[in-house]
C-alpha cells in the first residue's frame, strides 16, 4: 500500500514544516543546503542532508494526544528501525522541497 506524504503547514520559523504520512504526523527542520549533521537521504543515518531535525508522531486512539515514535536531532534518538518505511518516504519528500 502506497501512502502519500502531505504538507499540512509551515511552522512559525523558516525551515520548519509539518505534515502527515498515513496515520503518522511529522515535524521537520530543514537547512537551506546539505549540512554535515543532517539526515543522509540515502542511508537515513547522520550525514550530509537538508533535514536537520525530524520527529514522527502517532495519534493515540480515542484521544487528541500524539506521542513521539521516532526522533532525529543530529543523530537518531529512537524509533528509526520500527518506522523505516515511513521515515524514508518523509525524508525523500523533504529533500525535494
Amino acid at each position: 500500500m502506497s501512502t502519500s506524504v502531505r504538507l499540512v503547514e509551515l511552522g512559525p520559523r523558516d525551515g520548519v514544516l509539518r505534515g502527515e504520512c498515513g496515520p503518522y504526523h511529522w515535524e521537520a527542520r530543514l537547512a537551506r543546503g546539505p549540512v554535515s549533521y543532517g539526515l543522509d537521504p540515502a542511508t537515513l543515518y547522520k550525514g550530509p542532508g537538508r533535514v536537520a531535525r525530524l520527529v514522527l508522531y502517532e495519534q493515540i486512539a480515542g484521544t487528541h494526544v500524539k506521542r513521539k515514535v521516532a526522533a532525529f536531532d543530529r543523530g537518531w534518538l529512537f524509533g528509526r528501525k520500527e518506522h523505516l518505511t515511513t521515515l524514508r518516504r518523509v525524508v525523500s519528500y523533504l529533500e525535494r522541497q
